[in-house]
């Protein structure tokens, strides 16, 4: 007999841009069917995490101890538009660790891990893909040490060769990168956001002979033990069915989670301004300002999805010589890089206000918040 329970979840969503920030309530429903005293039937999207049955891509058959709500024992992951397609098949220790060998795939049937899990952590040798089939890696895992022996980029280039080359380890909000020597870090490493154009250095650290001697980050300096991880587990989403969460996407386009970053200058804001500054002062230098008393003026324009400034016009203020020659000046600018929106360019309004009073000048820009 079939038990069918329905949990309402309500999920927050925040939408961000700089100081702009928009929270809405949405209420979520997710069902999932528990069968008999323990088995159970959920619905996940590609990334593992629960959704709406009516837009899932994978459907888990498993068992679940309710009590302590981890998963235990046999379980089978088949994609929901083709169930021959076994996405994985693999068990959980009693205490709901992955254990024992397993294969992943991708959604198109296409091998993602082949490896081995011991108590939840990978274990001995394994093989990454990408989706495409083309190698991404393989390494083996010993006591939580990772040694990488060879790696490809996206490209089908090999970047890792005997466990020597250059090395960049994904943590999803940043990455390290440096060089692998035997397979462990050697000289100097690097920390980054992933999101950060500028390529600001967050963290480094220093290893001799696949040592580690010392690190400093944003707390300080520290020479303890690294915070590399050369492997992240969380490359594999099956990680996530663990959480038992439900995904930041609804199958309502409007009450999906937009990733939303702002059109950004490579060298940073205040050196747009300087590029603002250089290219407007000769121009109004020569211009006779000093009949606008108390005067903005207001140009709007577009950045679009490469990051050039077109479309400038007069949004408010007195069409005259002065506008014309500050929209030409403004034409100028150096390309920026543009808004994005879950990982994809787009176009963003940006405005320029500029303030006159007694023959002096300032000014002012923002970008607009962009409609999604």
């Amino acid at each position: 007999m079939y038990m069918r329970i329905i949990f309402l979840i309500f999920l927050s969503v925040i939408f961000s841009l700089n100081v702009f920030s928009q929270q809405q309530m949405s209420k979520r429903r997710v069902n999932y069917r528990s069968i008999g005293k323990d088995s159970i039937n959920l619905h996940l999207d590609k990334d593992y995490f629960l959704i709406e049955d009516t837009c899932s891509s994978i459907v888990r058959y498993g068992h679940f101890n309710f009590e302590k709500r981890h998963f235990f024992g046999p379980f089978r992951d088949l994609n929901k538009q083709d169930p021959f397609i076994i996405l994985a098949e693999g068990k959980y220790s009693q205490e709901g660790k992955l254990d024992g060998p397993v294969v992943l795939r991708y959604m198109n049937d296409n091998v993602q891990a082949k490896g081995r899990f011991l108590n939840g952590d990978m274990d001995g040798a394994w093989e990454l893909f990408y989706e495409d089939g083309k190698p991404w890696m393989n390494f083996t895992a010993t006591e939580k040490k990772i040694q990488v022996n060879d790696a490809w980029d996206l490209s089908g280039k090999k970047v890792v060769d005997g466990g020597n080359g250059e090395f960049k380890t994904d943590l999803k909000t940043l990455y390290w990168q440096g060089k692998l020597v035997n397979g462990f870090p050697d000289g100097t490493w690097r920390a980054r956001r992933t999101n950060d154009r500028t390529n600001t250095v967050m963290s480094s650290e220093i290893f001799k002979g696949g040592s580690f001697v010392k690190g400093s980050g944003p707390l300080g300096a520290y020479s303890d033990a690294s915070r590399i991880v050369l492997v992240n587990p969380e490359l594999l989403p099956i990680y996530n069915a663990s959480l038992m969460q439900v995904s930041p996407t609804a199958c309502d386009p409007s009450m999906s989670r937009k990733n939303i970053m702002n059109a950004t200058y490579r060298n940073g804001m205040t050196a747009l301004s300087d590029e603002i500054i250089r290219l407007v002062n000769p121009f109004l230098g020569k211009s006779d300002i000093k009949f606008y008393n108390i005067y903005n003026l207001t140009i709007e324009g577009t950045i679009n999805e490469k990051g050039v400034i077109e479309s400038l016009r007069l949004k408010d203020g007195f069409d005259d010589k002065v506008t014309s020659g500050l929209i030409r000046e403004l034409y100028k600018l150096p390309r920026l890089e543009p808004a994005i929106v879950n990982g994809q360019p787009t176009t963003q309004s940006i405005i320029f206000v500029f303030k006159f009073s007694a023959g002096t000048y300032n000014f002012s820009y923002k970008f607009l918040p962009i409609k999604v």
